[in-house]
Parts: structure tokens; C-alpha cells; sequence
């Protein structure tokens, strides 16, 4: 959470006069990228809930507490969660008890539960859902009998019986809920009990995707891939973009390679693991990368009141330059997209411009995903690859990869005028 008191002596007697009755003020550090929890890595989640049980443990020290505990309290900058939401912190009458746990099971631990033992995906659990899915949902997924478990018995089967218990009648009444009770050891207990859980359940999880394992099974040698990181710094040196996006970006090696020439990197990859390999090297050493777990052919739509609470992903997706590297025979293959939609969805995701990578048909890779299918790319080009894409962009450079068949597109974005003239 990165906060300043407002000291400034215009702006502070403004605030005051606008605002009667308050004294201080908070100025947040801006994010220039919002990700939402659907878009995160499995240990995305775990650390973002082990930031809010930190967060919540050291509140407790002053007497106060967090009064919601939602996932998207948090966000990530340089590859660490950060806390965003000042307002959900209040001095409770109880400090023995957390009335956000319910909450806070619901947007971690189920959704890393469910992950971990049955196979979810985040997108599926918090985009059907995004307030988290209730205790008796969950519990169905693992059945009468999984959940007499001792990893489930605490924190899944013990809620759903007391829920059971007070939904016949069985309630609490409000005025002990309410009672005051400023010991905060038993709350401190739990917390550290959840906080090696969410370890254990993000440190068990073993990355195991196609694409994850990319890098050593691509179909260039070592040189070929020196040449093409070669070709694409020289190229970011000299346009030097303020933001990147790396669209296709497995484990992050070209974000990395944006990054340490001082562009804010947003990385997407459709596959979990890969984006969770990235994260954890993120981890490790961290750089101003975003990653984010999304498909190109089905982005996360609007979400929340009117659509319009959480930004679908292409209002926060914009870049100076977008890479599309390895990426666009996958576009046409597996999403079905034609060579002028794959030309017409880069144009909408770069303010100007696009390093393309053309992988031709007899490619090793293409013929792999081309495995079990009909060919319908016998007219797939690099001079009909050209054509569609100088429609909406000029060619600023190419480079064929040595030792490879793919080639390198170094463009520019024009404007409809020029395109149309």
C-alpha cells in the first residue's frame, strides 16, 4: 500500500473545505495496470491473500481490522501484491475474531482449493462469480466424503455444518457478536494457520502446460534465438516505448528483455502455467512486468455494475509497441482467426507499433499444431502475410531469423486516413 498525507497547504485547505469535518488526507500512488484475480497465476492468488493475512496481522497490533478482505483489494506492482484499499479499514469492537473471514475463504482459499484438487481455472471460478462462490458450492465439488479430508475439515466441512446449524434457527445473537473483546491472540492464531496454508497450496502446485516448456522445445536452435532477442532490443533501443505489451509471452524472457530497457510490461499468455512460471521468476527478481493469464480470441469481458465496474481487457491493454512473437500461427490455428482478424486485433492493441514474427506453414511448430487437422493454410505467405498487414501498417524493417524459416516484422501503425488512401 503505497500512500502519502496530503501536506501541501492550497490543495490541503481545499480538501478540508470541500470535505467538512476531516483533517487528513491520503494521495495514492497511481497504477497505470489494473489485473483482476480471474487474470492471475495460481500463486498470484496465494500471495495476494498472504499480503491481506500480513496486512490484517499487523492491523491487529494497532486495534484495528480489516472490514472486507476481497481480492481485489490487491494489486501487483514489479511482480509484489500491494494493498489498495484504505477505506476498509476500521477499529472493530472484537479483535478476538475476523467478521471478514467468511469473505476472505471465499476470494482465497476456495478458489486455491478448488485449483489444487479439482482442476479449476481462476477465470472460471471468479468470473462466474466474482464475490467468490459460497461454502455449499464448494462443498459439493468435493463430495460427502472428500471433504471429511483433515486439509478441508477446518476451513470448508466445520463452515458449511455451522451454516447448516444456524440456517435452522440455531443464530448467535447479535448483542455476544457485537460484545467488546480486545484480545487478538486467538485471531492472530488463525491467520498464521491460513498463512502456511496458502504456502503450501501455491508451493504444491507443479506448473505442467504445454507451453510452459516452450523455450526448450521451439523449433530454432540457440543461435537462432540469439539472433531474434538480438533484432528485437536493437529494435526497442532505438524506438524506446514507455510500455510494452507481450502478447504471447510464456515464461517472460522478451518482457524481461523490454523491461530492462525501461518499458512498463504488460505479459499475456493464454496458459496458466506459463504466466505462474513467469510470476515466480517475478518473484525472485522482480521488474516493472504485469503478468496476466489471458486469452486473445476470449479476453475478460466487463464485469460488475452496468459492465463497467471492472474494465474489460482491452480498455487497460494499450501499448506504444505490442510483440507478436511466435504468436500468430497460433491465432489462426487454434482460435480460427483469419490473417486479416489476426492483422485487425494487433491494430487495436498498439497506439504504434508491432513486432510481428511470421511462422510459415512448413514450420516444426505449425506442422504441430496442425497435427489431426485439415490444412487450409496451403496461400499463408510471408509476401501474403506482408500485403494484409501493410494495410493498416507501413514496414519499418525485416529480418529473417538465421538458421530458421520465420521472419521478423518490424511496423508501424498508420492512421485509417492513410490506410484508406
Amino acid at each position: 500500500m503505497q500512500t502519502d498525507f496530503v501536506t501541501e497547504g492550497g490543495l490541503l485547505e481545499t480538501l478540508r473545505n470541500e470535505h467538512a469535518g476531516y483533517q487528513h488526507f491520503l494521495e495514492h500512488e497511481v497504477l497505470d495496470t489494473i489485473t483482476y484475480p480471474y487474470e492471475w497465476s495460481v500463486s498470484m492468488l496465494a500471495d495476494a491473500g498472504i499480503h491481506t493475512l500480513d496486512l490484517q496481522m499487523e492491523l491487529l497490533a494497532s486495534g484495528c481490522s480489516l472490514k472486507d478482505a476481497s481480492a481485489y483489494n490487491v494489486q501487483f506492482v514489479r511482480g509484489r501484491p500491494k494493498f489498495i484499499d484504505v477505506a476498509s479499514i476500521e477499529r472493530p469492537r472484537r479483535l478476538d475474531v475476523w467478521f471478514a473471514l467468511g469473505q476472505f475463504t471465499q476470494m482465497f482459499l476456495f478458489p486455491l482449493l478448488l485449483c489444487r484438487y479439482r482442476g479449476w481455472d481462476l477465470r472460471s471460478y471468479f468470473l462466474g462469480q466474482p464475490g467468490g462462490r459460497p461454502v455449499e458450492e464448494v462443498a459439493r465439488c468435493f463430495g460427502p466424503l472428500g471433504r471429511l479430508r483433515p486439509r478441508l475439515l477446518m476451513d470448508l466441512t466445520l463452515p458449511l455444518w455451522l451454516q447448516r446449524w444456524a440456517d435452522k434457527g440455531h443464530r448467535t445473537q447479535r448483542e455476544t457478536l457485537d460484545k467488546s473483546k480486545p484480545d487478538s491472540r486467538p485471531q492472530v492464531l488463525n491467520l498464521k494457520r491460513l498463512r502456511r496454508k496458502l504456502g503450501k497450496l501455491a508451493a504444491g502446485y507443479r506448473p505442467g502446460g504445454t507451453w510452459a516448456e516452450y523455450t526448450p522445445i521451439c523449433s530454432y536452435d540457440r543461435a537462432a534465438e540469439h539472433a531474434k532477442q538480438t533484432f528485437v532490443q536493437e529494435f526497442l533501443e532505438s524506438t524506446q516505448p514507455r510500455r510494452v505489451l507481450d502478447l504471447g509471452c510464456n515464461t517472460g524472457d522478451y518482457s524481461r528483455l523490454a523491461a530492462e530497457r525501461g518499458a512498463d510490461v504488460l505479459a499475456v499468455d493464454a496458459d496458466h502455467d506459463a504466466v505462474e512460471i513467469l510470476y515466480r521468476r517475478l518473484s525472485e527478481n522482480p521488474a516493472p512486468i504485469h503478468p496476466m493469464v489471458v486469452d486473445l480470441a476470449n479476453p475478460s469481458p466487463g464485469v460488475g455494475y452496468l459492465n463497467r465496474e471492472r474494465a474489460p481487457f482491452f480498455e487497460r491493454a494499450g501499448a506504444e509497441c505490442v510483440l507478436a512473437l511466435a504468436l500468430m500461427h497460433h491465432l489462426m490455428i487454434s482460435a480460427n482467426l483469419s490473417l486479416e482478424a489476426v492483422r485487425d486485433l494487433m491494430a487495436e492493441m498498439t497506439d504504434r507499433d508491432l513486432v510481428l514474427e511470421f511462422v510459415p506453414p512448413d514450420d516444426a511448430m505449425f506442422r504441430r499444431l496442425m497435427k489431426f487437422r485439415v490444412d487450409l493454410f496451403g496461400g499463408l505467405t510471408l509476401d501474403a502475410c506482408r500485403s494484409v498487414f501493410l494495410e493498416r501498417f507501413e514496414l519499418l524493417k525485416e529480418a529473417p531469423i538465421p538458421d530458421s524459416k520465420r521472419t521478423l516484422l518490424f511496423l508501424r501503425k498508420v492512421s485509417n486516413r492513410a490506410a484508406s488512401a
